[in-house]
């Protein structure tokens, strides 16, 4: 017989396009959940993307209290943990209070500083090879070039605005900043702070700042958080936390985890080589690995996992749902079943997943190419741009729909071929989660590119959700999570058809061709 009154855990997801708030019980199941917008800030022609980290909270706030009186559960919630989207950075004064708007991770107006301190002959990949080498044996991923990450923005805020950092007491990602609001305590672990690039490769949760290297870049130890271990115990929210959501005096904080992280958890992914793909804002793809893989040729790094002793070795080939709503809300306006979404209930991603599924293996032809906002895989590249390849009279919006479907599976494919080379044909399935796991089409394309049973799994919009409740849960002893893998439901599992694998295996080739031929052309054009 089920518990009528089940422990709790509030599971906060901040993404880059909004928070996702959800109460989930130790089944995993998700009793309430409520879901929010943030608005982007752009400047320089693209190249400033702030977010405001106040209405960023306020919404937290507003929406936890939501889904606790809707569960009913305000009693029974014994955690709260959170994950967020990373590379992104608010700077703090001392009090807890941003100094300036949150910098995503979109960013790039620091590209020039940081070139200009991390580049020089001799070069590769726009490093001095000096300079590339000590932070590859320190730490195993240097600076961004492309601007990316705290230490890149903090170099940017530094010179830029020397008001702001002069008040500035600590830089945080976006996690640690929500863990700061809740408890007070400027903190972050190795798995929020591998985006510093500053945190020396060590064992499981061992790992410590590089002092030098900080000091290399022109920057301020004391301006990074203290380092605790993944996940760690932060104590009780504060009082005033507590009154708002009504919740007992003995609830528990636990730290944040990169939202790529909480999606592996989600997706039921404990144990080596247990592998998750996901289509959300951006693809994502991860696997379990006993030991910390790095490879910075291929794009790949490993974080410590919230699971002791484990690492999850992630990839992020781009732009995901983000394309299909550039081409849902900008291109497509005509007298169909697009064109109705206003007027149906139906989710418009259910509309365009049924539109794809009449169009063949192939798309009639039709291409993607998925760098409309840039390209983090093969290479960072914020020139590169995407877009419709092959478009002939005779298509349709179901073969552009399609093609973007084929276009995140060849992806997928694409990445995971560069990970086989360290795991040697370990992976035999992918979970699926995300919202664009939600229905049938998308799941079966990536079967067949993959030539991988993929698991769809239940609720996949909550992975995130659900794998921040999983840590907390296990943390407090209450469901392990061998427990909890058990209990995570597959809604479907799609095999893959081997008909159609000779199909992906030349897009995937063809894929390569226009990336290696199409970036000259892009970076003449955007450059």
């Amino acid at each position: 017989m089920s518990d009528p009154t089940p422990k709790c855990v509030l599971s906060i997801d901040v993404g880059s396009s909004g928070p996702k708030i959800s109460v989930v019980d130790e089944n995993g199941d998700i009793l309430a959940t409520r879901s929010g917008n943030f608005e982007s800030i752009y400047s320089e022609e693209g190249r400033g993307v702030e977010q405001d980290p106040n209405e960023m909270w306020d919404q937290i706030l507003r929406l936890s209290k939501e889904v606790v009186h809707e569960s009913g559960m305000a009693k029974n919630i014994v955690a709260i943990g959170n994950c967020s989207q990373y590379f992104s950075s608010i700077p703090v004064d001392k009090d807890g209070n941003a100094t300036h708007n949150m910098i995503m991770w979109e960013d790039s107006r620091s590209s020039k500083l940081v070139s200009k301190r991390m580049g020089g002959f001799p070069q590769y990949l726009g490093y001095n090879l000096f300079k590339l080498a000590r932070w590859l044996i320190s730490v195993g991923v240097p600076p961004i070039i492309q601007g990316i990450g705290a230490s890149s923005h903090m170099v940017w805020l530094k010179a830029e605005k020397p008001d702001v950092w002069k008040k500035t007491y600590k830089v945080m990602e976006p996690s640690d900043y929500i863990s700061l609001k809740l408890t007070g305590k400027f903190q972050t672990n190795e798995n929020v702070g591998f985006t510093y690039t500053m945190i020396k490769k060590a064992a499981w949760s061992k790992g410590t700042y590089n002092e030098n290297l900080i000091n290399a870049l022109g920057l301020d130890p004391d301006k990074y958080p203290d380092i605790l271990p993944v996940c760690d115990n932060l104590g009780k929210p504060k009082q005033e936390i507590i009154d708002h959501l009504g919740l007992n005096d003995d609830v528990t904080v636990f730290g944040g985890m990169q939202d790529t992280t909480a999606c592996m958890l989600g997706g039921a992914a404990f144990d080596d080589y247990d592998a998750v793909i996901e289509i959300g804002t951006t693809l994502n793809t991860g696997v379990v690995v006993p030991e910390r893989i790095i490879d910075i040729i291929n794009g790949f790094y490993s974080v410590s996992s919230p699971v002791k002793g484990k690492f999850i070795m992630v990839g992020e080939p781009g732009a995901g749902a983000k394309s299909l709503n550039y081409l849902l809300n900008n291109l497509l306006r005509v007298e169909d079943s697009l064109s109705k979404i206003n007027e149906s209930d139906e989710h418009h991603a259910a509309i365009a997943d049924q539109m794809a599924s009449h169009s063949p293996i192939g798309c009639n032809g039709v291409l993607f190419l998925p760098w409309i906002f840039g390209s983090t895989f093969p290479e960072p590249d914020t020139n590169m741009r995407g877009g419709f390849i092959n478009l002939s009279p005779e298509n349709s919006r179901n073969d552009m729909i399609r093609a973007i479907f084929e276009s995140y599976a060849v992806n997928f494919k694409w990445v995971l071929e560069a990970k086989g080379k360290a795991l040697k044909g370990k992976i035999k399935k992918v979970n699926f989660t995300g919202g664009g796991a939600m229905w049938e089409t998308a799941p079966q394309i990536v079967a067949d590119a993959l030539q991988l049973p993929v698991h769809l799994m239940d609720e996949p919009r909550q992975a995130n959700t659900k794998g921040i409740a999983a840590v907390c849960f296990n943390n407090l002893g209450i469901v392990s999570f061998e427990e909890m893998k058990k209990k995570l439901k597959v809604k479907k599992v799609f095999e893959p058809n081997p008909k159609n694998f000779a199909h992906y295996d030349k897009q995937l080739k063809i894929f390569k061709m226009l990336f290696k031929k199409m970036r000259p052309l892009y970076s003449e054009l955007n450059g």
